[in-house]
């Protein structure tokens, strides 16, 4: 058997050694367009930051050793031009030399993950005016704080947009964070995402919601944005990260089918439209495991399962069984300065524009016992059915957001009713919880409400 993989880092790559392990005698050939076949991606901010020292740390592996470690034929700085399914054959071209070759494959699975999705502003390719989602990338603002610069406008209040701003905030640039939606961290209700926007102005980030960059002008060593209100705001540099869209170029055209989202529609199996085709990663359209709505989210964790399951389904072709992957739960956390944001299932947002009739809940317990020193809130908000189904959850404070947002994600994995985290006995000690537990607390208050 012949496996062409079409991507690395956390899709590609995992996909690659797992399929190394289940079937030796598979030859696997691994290509990415770039030079890093598998870095740590959610790491380039915290080496941005400072926090990490050793850019080395970020590379868990490299083309020379999936090679000598795996036996896989990997090529880095190819770049898959196009695809034939009806010859099962993909069109490779060496970035380095320009040479194209056709290479044919058994199976082939595509991770070609995503794409800085930049908004066509003019001057937005002026010099200083950089995505944040690659190594170049983190590379390219890296280099301009050695050369000095000490301001930065960052355009997107996402995740990435938001944890920039506290990493170029703790090197010492002055920050303004501009949103062009109502609120940042749209993952998160906003009774729940108030919190991270406190800590984030507390810390000197100008934040700014409703505003729009209508224009960027280099003069000099100094950039300008312009806003649609006529604001001008002046800095150094520019960071965009105003979100990502799935890099399924390729897949279109070969004729695979893709959904409005624009990624590679697959089954649960992880096949495309065409039977010897998989795909995996950032590049696929997912259905939300709580709404069932197709949508794209990348996401580190979810691309790593989906590998290991094509992965398994590819060894396994032909013997009449499949792994299932079974949508994306959308579990998220984030760190901003000392306070914890996490959210898990669908949000308030996301229930309605499926019309899921549900109830929620808005509490605030403390993180431990409250006669031991150091407990602080935890702002705990609860979405479920009417018929007490937990549908979602976020969680935001100083201590102890993470246990229990991954104690609501397994619930909702297996179908938890708020009568049930009632019901769950956790494990304490006046340190770390309370007796009852805020999760207790929650599915007490919803059943109350639910009965």
């Amino acid at each position: 058997m012949r496996v062409i993989i079409v991507g690395g880092n956390a899709g590609g790559a995992t996909a690659a050694a797992r399929l190394r392990r289940l079937r030796p005698d598979a030859e696997v050939v691994l290509v990415e367009r770039g030079e890093y076949v598998s870095y740590a991606n959610c790491g380039l901010l915290y080496y941005l930051e400072g926090v990490m020292k050793e850019r080395s740390a970020l590379f868990v592996e490299t083309a020379d050793s999936l090679r000598s470690k795996h036996g896989i034929d990997a090529r880095i700085r190819t770049e898959a031009v196009s695809i034939d399914p009806t010859a099962h054959t993909v069109a490779l071209r060496d970035l380095a030399t320009r040479q194209t070759s056709i290479e044919h494959y058994d199976k082939l699975l595509l991770a070609m993950g995503a794409e800085p999705a930049s908004p066509q502003i003019p001057g937005i390719d002026s010099a200083g005016v950089v995505p944040l989602w690659s190594v170049p990338h983190m590379d390219a603002i890296a280099e301009m704080i050695a050369r000095g610069a000490r301001s930065a406008v960052i355009l997107g209040g996402g995740y990435v947009g938001c944890a920039a701003s506290e990493a170029l905030r703790e090197r010492g640039l002055e920050i303004t964070l501009l949103e062009a939606s109502g609120q940042i961290l749209s993952f998160l209700d906003p009774d729940v995402m108030v919190y991270g926007r406190e800590v984030l102005e507390a810390h000197s980030i100008a934040v700014r919601t409703s505003a729009r960059a209508t224009r960027f002008v280099r003069d000099g060593s100094h950039l300008t944005t312009v806003l649609a209100d006529g604001h001008q705001l002046l800095s150094d540099f520019a960071v965009i990260c105003t979100g990502v869209r799935p890099a399924s170029r390729i897949a279109r055209e070969a004729g695979l089918a893709v959904g409005r989202t624009g990624g590679i529609v697959v089954s649960p199996s992880l096949r495309t439209s065409d039977p010897d085709i998989y795909a995996v990663g950032d590049v696929i359209e997912v259905q939300h495991a709580v709404t069932g709505e197709p949508m794209v989210l990348p996401l580190a964790g979810p691309a790593h399962k989906q590998a290991r399951i094509a992965a398994t389904n590819i060894a396994n072709s032909g013997r009449g069984w499949s792994e299932q992957y079974p949508g994306t739960l959308g579990s998220t956390i984030l760190k901003l300065y000392d306070i914890t944001c996490a959210a898990t299932g669908a949000n308030s947002r996301q229930l309605e524009r499926r019309g899921i009739p549900f109830k929620s809940l808005l509490i605030h317990p403390l993180s431990h016992a409250e006669y031991y020193p150091g407990a602080t809130p935890v702002h705990l908000k609860l979405l479920y059915g009417l018929d007490g189904k937990v549908l979602g959850a976020q969680a935001a404070g100083h201590d102890g957001v993470d246990k229990r947002i991954d104690v609501l994600a397994t619930a909702i994995s297996f179908g938890a009713r708020v009568q049930d985290l009632d019901r769950l006995q956790l494990a304490y000690s006046p340190p770390f919880g309370s007796a009852r537990d805020p999760i207790n607390v929650a599915g007490s208050v919803a059943d109350i409400r639910n009965p």
